[in-house]
């Protein structure tokens, strides 16, 4: 058994938390505001990016849409995290991105 302090110790909330702090430090442009969470539908998992704490970054981030959602994709790919990416304000979706296989 694993002692309590051992790294070994590890929760799937401890493994989730890390992983979406992995993926903010890829894209340090994202807003802290902004919630990055995980999502299941069906058998795909989606990363989700919820602006409703600063819905003014999704306006900014319309006119640079292409390199920010590029930039976000390879950066979900290379951590394991997500087939698609939701953009949302709150509940509202904004936009929807899927992983190329061929990324």
């Amino acid at each position: 058994m694993a002692s309590q302090n051992s790294p070994l110790n590890c929760t799937s909330i401890d493994l989730e938390l890390e992983a979406i702090k992995r993926f903010r430090s890829l894209a340090p442009f994202l807003s802290p505001e902004c919630r990055v969470f995980r999502e299941l539908n069906g058998c795909s998992t989606i990363l989700c990016l919820d602006f409703a704490a600063c819905p003014q970054d999704l306006q900014i981030y319309k006119e640079e849409w292409q390199e920010f959602a590029k930039l976000l994709l390879h950066s979900s790919h290379y951590l394991g995290l997500a087939n698609s990416l939701v953009f949302k304000n709150g509940k509202r979706i904004v936009s929807w991105v899927s992983i190329p296989h061929s990324l």
